[in-house]
């Protein structure tokens, strides 16, 4: 037997990212008048169309704050060499133009630096933008003809699951991981979405803007991220509303790579819960209190065992054979306990009885597959036990 998919789960993700996405927390309001040196030309509805329609690291923001972000991003898009500001200092810039590149992936164009400018009777920033005018409008129409197209594909826009699904399957399929230090195109939604290759913050991104776009609420998440050998690094990922309830979805580490190098599709990160991503993922920038379970896909599709022996023989046959129906080649099951795991496991692989399992499949489809020979992943610390039938 052949062991599947030696996971290499871009944990190296977005050195970049780090020197942007900042822990966002509640602070005192400043006692000064948010108003001063600032001229209101945008009405609240105007301002609500700009950018992503979910801006959940605005409402973090101190009230001075909200008006200096709300003054940059009523004029970013024009790029402008310098904005007025009201009279915030450089660690209150910081927050709003982190709080300003996490809600809105439209803003592709613009890159890491935000500089506070302080005169005597005026605030301003300048800020870096790593397109010009010209190409900024040709960018833009590239992004939007893609989003488009993802959009218009949906096979059923009304329902949020199946529309994240659709969404997290056209991301992966058509993104690869790339990490390209100082150039910030990989750590956007246009590298994801039209190049077709970012990082981790392009992956996040490039969800958002499309669930943006689906009007499915979203927003993305930076943190630390553990490797199978214990090291952690920067890595961002997704937080999604489905149904009413937060889950987390990480799109790059559903991406990995196939022993051969070859890209693999699988959906062990697919709207998680706070104890479901808990040994992988740490030090979220902000909390969601995802508690939720049912819109997990293994418990959503029918491939959770909250235990295991072998009258779950029949149960895994039947999921096997439905996904090879379905044109699919790998079959993910999770389950509820590390004691249900290690059961599966013991028996299913290190026991063979994943042979048998096959016999009873192969009754159950059409599909040709060999009976003597597969591939297998395990996951012990997401629970999840990953298996590809060889086709014949």
């Amino acid at each position: 037997m052949k062991k599947f998919l030696s996971v290499l789960l871009c944990l190296i993700c977005v050195a970049v990212c780090a020197a942007v996405i900042f822990k966002v927390t509640d602070r005192d309001e400043p006692a000064v008048n948010p108003d001063a040196g600032v001229s209101h030309t945008q009405s609240v509805q105007q301002m609500q169309e700009l950018g992503s329609p979910y801006k959940l690291y605005y409402e973090k923001l101190s009230e001075i704050e909200k008006q200096a972000y709300d003054k940059i991003l009523s004029e970013i898009y024009s790029m402008p060499e310098s904005i007025k500001l009201p009279r915030i200092d450089a660690n209150q810039l910081d927050s709003v133009f982190s709080a300003l590149l996490c809600d809105n992936p439209d803003l592709f164009f613009v890159g890491r630096k935000c500089t506070l400018v302080t005169e005597l009777f005026r605030v301003s920033c300048s800020i870096e933008y790593i397109f010009d005018k010209e190409e900024y409008e040709s960018c833009k129409a590239e992004l939007d003809k893609v989003c488009d197209k993802v959009i218009a594909s949906l096979s059923d826009p009304d329902d949020e699951w199946q529309t994240e699904l659709e969404i997290h399957d056209y991301i992966v399929d058509n993104c690869d991981y790339k990490l390209v230090e100082n150039d910030h195109t990989y750590s956007s939604a246009y590298g994801a979405l039209v190049n077709g290759e970012a990082a981790c913050e392009g992956y996040s991104k490039a969800a958002k803007l499309l669930f943006d776009r689906a009007e499915i609420e979203s927003a993305v998440v930076s943190g630390l991220s553990a490797g199978a050998d214990g090291t952690q690094g920067a890595h961002m990922w997704n937080a999604v509303k489905i149904y009413g309830d937060y889950y987390y979805l990480d799109c790059t580490w559903d991406d990995p790579l196939s022993d051969d190098g070859e890209d693999v599709k699988i959906y062990s990160y697919f709207n998680l819960s706070n104890e479901m991503i808990a040994s992988t993922h740490s030090d979220f920038s902000y909390d969601f209190g995802c508690e939720a379970t049912a819109a997990n896909y293994y418990i959503k599709t029918g491939r959770y065992f909250k235990t295991y022996d072998r009258d779950d023989e029949e149960a895994v046959a039947r999921i096997v054979a439905s996904e090879l129906d379905a044109g699919g080649d790998i079959i993910e099951i999770r389950f509820g306990s590390k004691k249900a795991f290690d059961s599966a496991v013991n028996d299913l692989i290190k026991g063979e009885r994943i042979y048998e399992v096959l016999t009873l499949a192969r009754a159950k489809t059409k599909v040709r597959f060999s009976l003597d020979s597969l591939s297998y992943y395990t996951d012990p610390d997401l629970l999840t036990l990953t298996i590809v039938p060889e086709r014949s």
